[in-house]
């Protein structure tokens, strides 16, 4: 069985109200040094804050023995869910316990995804089974049992789930023969939790197996994310992958939600800097600095800092590395990248950068 990290709190919160309503058994424990102690209970209450359990009646006389100085582990087995607790109460078989921002879910996925940011603007294209129309969309992922993409409004009514699409091509490459794909999915997409977008989020998976030309065309795709989210090729910290960035986040927010929220403003606006050009990017890395940037970064993708660091001379990027390698509290990082995102900002309005990828596109 494998599992997949979540750090989304609707999802879990979504999840945790599911196990409640079905009344689903969840097993908990605690390891000593010579035994574990295993009880089982069903979810009585759920609420973004707070969650409590239910101890089985039959465990009335070994209450006494769940020990709140020790973790306490919960799976519940029919779905595959796994948690885990440091600080809880117990009051009459009652455990009581901070809403989790980490759960372990059942990966029901069969292959590895490669995600895109809608403002990356990666392209895919497809025609659809009715007729030879060709339809373009925003690419969000892509793995070699499917794809996804968005759709603007003005094309929500050219797929329905189980449509029959054939894609045609995927960022810069073509696939000659074109590839069909079933739409599995389809809802709105959300840019941020505050947007009042209207874009349509589209999932489709691949109806057939790939022959050697459509996975040379789809496997170069993921050749070159895969190299970029791997980042440098270095021992030291180089980043977070988004699986990393999610649960730093995640455990900022339940300490501190604004903090949290700052920080996620301007990692993705700070993320902008892939799009800087070659001469951009060096003039950029002589003006700013490296001690502020490289606090501003501990928080950054792998990717970005790949981008940044993969054109200059080796030692600049070990001297950088060197300062991005020294850990800093969250608040430091947030004023740091307060203070570059201030830097990048003037360096805009003054004309010395142009962060759009669209235009990275056609200057490089």
């Amino acid at each position: 069985m494998k599992l997949w990290s979540c750090y989304d709190s609707d999802y879990i919160q979504g999840q945790f109200e599911e196990l409640k309503s079905s009344v689903k058994e969840i097993t908990l424990w605690q390891n000593f040094e010579d035994l574990r102690e295993k009880y089982t209970g069903v979810l009585t209450q759920v609420s973004p804050d707070t969650c409590v359990l239910k101890l089985d009646e039959k465990y009335k006389n070994a209450y006494g023995r769940i020990n709140v100085q020790v973790t306490l582990f919960f799976h519940c087995e029919s779905e595959d869910i796994l948690f885990k607790r440091d600080i809880f109460s117990i009051s009459n078989g009652l455990i009581s316990f901070k809403t989790p921002y980490e759960v372990k879910f059942r990966d029901k996925r069969i292959s590895d995804r490669f995600s895109y940011k809608y403002q990356d603007f990666k392209n895919v294209s497809f025609s659809l089974e009715s007729g030879d129309e060709v339809v373009t969309a925003i690419l969000t992922d892509v793995s070699t049992a499917g794809i996804s993409f968005v759709l603007d409004q003005k094309d929500r009514d050219l797929l329905s789930k189980d449509s029959i699409v054939t894609i045609k091509s995927l960022t810069d490459q073509e696939i000659p023969q074109g590839h069909k794909a079933q739409v599995i999915y389809t809802q709105p997409f959300m840019l941020s939790r505050e947007s009042d977008s209207k874009l349509i989020h589209v999932g489709c998976s691949f109806t057939e197996g790939l022959d050697s030309i459509t996975y040379k065309s789809i496997g170069s795709v993921i050749k070159k994310k895969q190299q970029k989210v791997k980042g440098l090729d270095t021992d030291g910290f180089n980043g977070l992958n988004p699986d990393e960035l999610e649960k730093t986040i995640s455990n900022i927010r339940s300490k501190n939600p604004q903090l949290a929220a700052n920080i996620s403003d301007k990692v993705e606006d700070i993320d902008r800097l892939r799009y800087l050009t070659t001469e951009m990017k060096r003039q950029f890395l002589l003006s700013v600095n490296h001690d502020l940037l490289a606090t501003s970064l501990r928080l950054s993708s792998k990717e970005l800092i790949l981008d940044l660091l993969s054109e200059v001379t080796d030692s600049i990027r070990e001297e950088f590395l060197e300062k991005l390698d020294r850990p800093k509290p969250a608040s430091a990082i947030n004023k740091a990248q307060d203070e570059i995102s201030k830097f990048i900002k003037e360096k805009e309005n003054s004309g010395e950068l142009v962060l759009d990828p669209r235009s990275f596109v056609r200057y490089v």
